[in-house]
């Protein structure tokens, strides 16, 4: 059974033992607190409940036949107590006294006599909402004398440890600055389809849609031309033929129509001739096998087979002709004019940005700037603050294999409390010592405090001084789990006003 709790504000605490004046007449002469010891004290937090437990060891208690002593254990915080079930200790002729006369009688009380060398120990216990007061709090045990009641004059002492439930310090997150991109080669790329007269090279601007398939490439080299940022080093047109036919025919065709396209898009400049180049493919089996299995084809896998073996080409080409006609229709009419393509790629080289400019394109076409200019602009703003987040998503969105990209997103994820996003940055973050306190950071605050202890230490080892900090955050979240049951992890408290973006 649960002891009575009674609740009083510390100031004005008030007589809780409803024992006569007459009383202080049995009470020992002198204080009996150093006597008294106090074991096995625990302090847990329950969910909402805060749950209280202690022993009484009075092994070493010594009072007189008619001497009494009253034991009130308080639970006291900042501003605020809970008084706990008194204890009342009796001589032989005070117990006898206590058990007639009804104004001796203390209420709520657990009432022991005294008996030297018997004296059993009492285990108290108690369990009450838990409320901000507490979040530090101890037990002091008071000592009632005369059987007064009055807290306020009673002597009393400090037992066990003090309940501590403030928060963990937030771990400190380590982010690496990226290297310096010496030279920042980018390209843009895409496909046209561009028609030519059957066996022929000689390219028709005019002829079927070839127009708006040749804007394609003109567009893009146009955009990157005319960036003021950027200069182009390479314009590249890769020609593709589809496999029906001879692969020396195809050879021909793939080549020849990829050198009249770069000739015929050249014309259109007036950049450097060594600019541009022209490259082929005779026959796309690559893109064939991609349709393929995409397909429904009913021998779809068969026809793979013979995609995927050592035969030359043509014989490939005649081997899905004889052996699956009704199929190989269907290749022709719906897959082989896919397989006649030109791909262009625009090559250039972006100068080195400032600050402003890497802001600017962070927001329009973030991988013109590099990893270590958009890390120079987080750099500007607070970590944890919305837009230093906001560096760390765009970064890791435009180089999402990058390990320094991850590691550094997965530390601005672990510092925002979303541990899901954090783990799946982290996967990518390779094994540089800081990934490694990243991630065990990230197993602290999942609770996997064995792992988080051990990637620490690995951390400091190889030379990341925060590691140490954090090591003592995990030391004070071990305490605190250990004193928090039922607990629901909360995420940092954020701001929740509209930040203004890069």
């Amino acid at each position: 059974m649960k002891p009575t709790v009674y609740l009083i504000p510390a100031a004005i605490a008030a007589a809780v033992a409803a024992a006569s004046p007459a009383a202080a007449a049995n009470a020992p002469k002198e204080s009996v607190l150093d006597s008294l010891k106090v074991v096995n004290v625990s302090f847990v937090k329950n969910a909402d409940m805060m749950e209280v437990e202690y022993e009484f060891d009075l092994s070493a208690m010594s009072i007189g036949s008619n001497e009494r002593v009253i034991f009130t254990p308080v639970f006291a915080g900042e501003g605020d107590s809970i008084v706990l079930q008194p204890l009342v200790l009796n001589g032989r002729n005070a117990q006898l006294k206590y058990e007639r006369e009804k104004n001796q009688r203390v209420e709520g009380a657990t009432v022991i006599q005294y008996k030297k060398n018997q004296t059993a120990n009492w285990n108290g216990a108690a369990s009450f909402p838990y409320e901000e007061w507490m979040e530090v709090s101890r037990l002091n045990v008071h000592e009632d004398l005369c059987g007064c009641g009055d807290l306020r004059v009673q002597a009393c002492i400090p037992v066990g440890y003090e309940f501590d439930n403030r928060p963990a310090p937030a771990a400190v997150m380590t982010f690496i600055q990226p290297v310096v991109e010496a030279t920042k080669a980018r390209a843009e790329e895409g496909s046209a389809f561009v028609d030519f007269q059957v066996n022929k090279t000689n390219i028709l601007p005019d002829y079927r849609n070839n127009r708006f398939e040749i804007r394609k490439i003109t567009e893009t080299i146009d955009l990157v031309k005319n960036d003021p940022l950027v200069s182009i080093t390479n314009i590249d047109i890769h020609g593709y033929a589809s496999p029906e036919g001879s692969y020396a025919n195809n050879t021909r065709l793939a080549e020849g129509r990829a050198l009249s396209l770069k000739n015929y898009v050249k014309s259109l400049y007036t950049l450097s001739d060594k600019l541009f180049t022209s490259s082929a493919t005779p026959e796309d089996w690559a893109g064939l096998r991609r349709l393929v299995e995409k397909s429904t084809l009913a021998d779809r896998k068969e026809i793979l087979a013979v995609i995927d073996s050592d035969m030359e080409p043509d014989a490939k080409d005649a081997a899905l002709r004889t052996r699956f006609p009704q199929s190989y229709q269907v290749m022709l009419s719906q897959m082989y004019p896919a397989l006649r393509h030109s791909d262009y790629t625009v090559k250039y080289i972006v100068r080195p940005l400032t600050i402003e400019e890497t802001i600017a394109v962070m927001r329009t076409d973030p991988k013109k700037a590099s990893l270590q200019e958009m890390f120079l602009v987080a750099q500007t703003f607070d970590p944890g603050s919305p837009e230093f987040e906001e560096c760390m998503d765009i970064a890791v969105r435009t180089y999402p294999d990058d390990p320094v990209a991850n590691l550094n997103a997965g530390a601005s994820a672990l510092n925002a409390g979303n541990l899901d996003e954090a783990e799946a940055f982290l996967a990518k973050a390779g094994d540089s010592p800081e990934a490694l306190q990243a991630r065990g950071v990230l197993a602290m605050q999942r609770g996997d405090f064995d792992r988080a202890e051990s990637l620490l230490n690995e951390a400091l080892a190889a030379g990341v001084e925060d590691a140490e900090f954090n090591l003592t955050v995990l030391a004070r979240a071990r305490q605190l789990a250990a004193q928090n049951r039922g607990a629901v992890p909360q995420k940092p408290t954020t701001d929740t006003e509209e930040q203004p973006g890069l």
